[in-house]
């Protein structure tokens, strides 16, 4: 059903251009990233950070609502997302503060502890922030698919990846091969377009080649090679965040489909409500 997922996904982005919209725009967001920092405009840096994180949200309840609804078009894209909104962007708060409150009590016996065992304590520290993300990460898909509240979306996600464990890691094992063979591609792409450029590397002794820093490259490919470092760069971004959302959505809709009964009570009356 993993590897189904995968199938579903590639064929949804095929006869549904729509789902391309979220990669188009966070590639568009990616070369502001890296084009802006070069020229000297740090100042943006800051709130184009901002800016992705509060569009993040749209565009995850864009693709989520469109999978769901098994409705693709422009219109249903942005009513779901304004719909998703807050049911996706609130659970992400938290997991965001969960985190740094993490980082900060485990930073305080570690100061207490000296360097040496701060150093030691790393990849502690480094273990329990990935646990939480890779326990957390379906919250936005349960948020839309189950309509579940801030902590609900948190809770079902941790519960969903317990119960599909396995698959859960077949599903980060894929995107990390999807990832690393668009990454590799684009390198390829990279050196090739710019072989000429890059040429006096060739020449450069080890020592010389050690010492390069990454200004030292952009003076060297210039401004041409720039553009198209950051046009490479869009189109990863753009292939990959595309793949990540559908394949995430199928994958949990796949998965989840008659997991999560409904939870509640009856009252006196015999009257059912859900909690």
């Amino acid at each position: 059903m993993t590897f189904e997922s995968v199938t579903n996904a590639a064929g949804l982005l095929r006869q549904h251009p729509v789902l391309w919209s979220v990669g188009l725009v966070m590639g568009l967001l990616a070369v502001l990233d890296f084009v802006i920092p070069i020229y000297g405009e740090a100042i943006y840096a800051e709130p184009l950070v901002l800016l992705q994180v509060l569009v993040a949200p749209f565009l995850a309840g864009g693709v989520y609502g469109m999978v769901k609804g098994e409705r693709f078009s422009m219109g249903e894209f942005f009513q779901s997302g304004k719909t998703y909104y807050f049911r996706i962007l609130l659970p992400a708060l938290v997991i965001f503060f969960a985190v740094i409150l993490t980082v900060f009590l485990l930073a305080i016996p570690l100061a207490l502890l000296g360097l040496g065992a701060a150093a030691g304590m790393a990849p502690l520290l480094f273990g329990v922030l990935v646990s939480i993300i890779f326990f957390t990460f379906f919250y936005d898909t349960v948020a839309v698919f189950e309509e579940t509240n801030v902590f609900e979306s948190i809770r079902r996600s941790i519960e969903f990846v317990m119960n599909n464990l396995g698959s859960v890691l077949i599903f980060y094992l894929v995107n990390i091969v999807v990832f690393l063979i668009l990454g590799f591609v684009a390198l390829f792409a990279w050196s090739a377009l710019l072989m000429e450029k890059l040429e006096p590397l060739i020449y450069m002794s080890p020592d010389e080649l050690e010492t390069l820093m990454p200004g030292d490259i952009l003076a060297l490919i210039g401004t041409e090679g720039i553009w198209i470092t950051a046009a490479l760069y869009a189109v990863v971004i753009i292939l990959f965040s595309a793949f990540l959302y559908t394949y995430k959505a199928s994958f949990f809709r796949n998965h989840a489909e008659g997991m999560f009964a409904l939870q509640g009570e009856y009252d006196e009356k015999g009257r059912w409500y859900k909690y």
